[in-house]
């Protein structure tokens, strides 16, 4: 056991030296996760400016303001008033989406049913709101067409009118409008379909995705360190210390153990600053971070011994690391780390969860969002603990079978 406790001691000793490794294994996750959070977390709409030249003023010019800073095309389109040179200026440098020109005269040309030309100047460099802004303007003059078709007699009677109409007149006008709205009313807005209102089953609400995503983004640093700590089974065959190891055979189990006890303290310390930055930010209760902790433990020694195990298979240590980082990134897709298994579709989360990484994901997700501590089942412990030790077991067949001696 004193043997262990020195291997566990060395390597400890090893890597608290190359800390620049450790940041990376964090680092990396870190940064990815913390994008797709905020990403996640966002809700940004569009905003942009209509800048307006209401060269008319009249009350049909002001109908036209009217329709673009209302409902909810108003909380994305801000509408400024300007003059022409300004707002040209303005729409060419980018600070707006668009420049309406409303030329003197419209509402006379409009009453008339005489040609006018609203003049439309868009942003360029924008795309979706000077497409919005054309759109209303294309309807707003079908819809100033067909007002003008259907009431061309009241129209017609409030140009001859004299400057001071009588009450009279002006009822009469209404009674006339309101009588054709009722009258067409049926064919503008028809009922399309019957409704029936169901009430659905009461569902509660799942986790939100930015939370889905943290147990995959964990694990991601859990692999990255795992497959980094495999690595120093070859720094320890250059300096000779796995041919001393040969000879003494009682020993190797207790240099397996000490490797395995620091490679489980560094995977700790890389998952558990990432797994605390996540308790924080989703708010998730403090009695699960002891067990997830102790889980991601234990998961990332058991991917630890199979990586190694997995090194040692190859001659030398350049072709090891080359298959081990090309395994890494389709176990890291598979698993979760890149999508949720959850938003996965169901025969590739399926084969998410089968992989070991995804595996492990699944039952950390299991373990934050469940009510209370401790969701994880025993038969996903002795899992992962028969990984652990059969990873293990095979690393010491494959020193013994050759690896040390090389």
């Amino acid at each position: 056991m004193s043997f262990a406790l020195s291997s566990f001691h060395k390597d400890a000793a090893r890597w608290r030296r190359d800390w620049i490794a450790v940041l990376i294994w964090v680092s990396i996750p870190l940064m990815l996760g913390g994008l797709i959070t905020i990403l996640m977390g966002a809700n940004v709409k569009p905003s942009g400016t209509l800048l307006l030249v209401d060269e008319d003023q009249t009350f049909f010019s002001e109908l036209i303001v009217g329709a673009y800073s209302a409902g909810e095309l108003g909380e994305f389109l801000n509408v400024e008033k300007t003059n022409y040179d300004d707002g040209l200026a303005r729409v060419n440098a980018g600070e707006a989406s668009g420049l309406l020109v409303i030329p003197e005269g419209f509402a006379a040309a409009f009453l008339e049913s005489e040609p006018v030309t609203l003049t439309l100047r868009t942003n360029p460099s924008q795309t979706i709101l000077p497409g919005i802004i054309r759109n209303v303007n294309e309807i707003l003059l079908d819809a100033g067409f067909y007002a003008h078709q259907l009431f061309s007699d009241e129209i017609e009677t409030l140009t001859s009118m004299s400057d001071d109409p009588t009450d009279a007149q002006v009822a009469a006008i209404a009674v006339a409008i309101q009588n054709k709205m009722e009258t067409v009313a049926p064919q503008l807005f028809p009922p399309v379909i019957n409704i029936a209102i169901v009430e659905p089953p009461e569902e509660k609400p799942g986790p939100p995705l930015a939370l889905l995503y943290m147990p995959g983004v964990i694990m991601m640093a859990v692999v990255f360190s795992a497959n980094g700590l495999a690595a120093d089974f070859w720094r320890e065959r250059e300096q000779g210390t796995l041919r001393r190891l040969v000879f003494s055979p009682a020993l190797m189990g207790e240099f397996l153990a000490g490797k395995a006890l620091a490679a489980g303290l560094i995977i700790t310390l890389v998952s558990g600053f990432t797994l605390l930055l996540g308790f924080l930010y989703h708010g998730i209760g403090w009695t699960h971070y002891p067990v997830s902790l102790l889980w991601l433990m234990v998961s990332g020694i058991a991917l630890f011994a199979w990586f190694s195990a997995l090194q040692m298979l190859f001659t030398n240590q350049k072709i090891a690391g080359v298959v081990s980082t090309l395994l890494v990134f389709p176990l890291l897709m598979a698993g979760g780390s890149f999508f949720p298994l959850a938003v996965m579709p169901g025969w590739i989360a399926t084969i998410g969860r089968a992989s070991p990484n995804g595996f492990m994901a699944d039952r950390l997700t299991t373990e934050v969002t469940s009510i209370g501590a401790g969701a994880i089942d025993l038969q996903s412990w002795l899992i992962v603990l028969v990984g652990a030790v059969s990873g293990l077991i095979i690393c010491g067949w494959r020193l013994r079978a050759g690896f040390a001696r090389a």
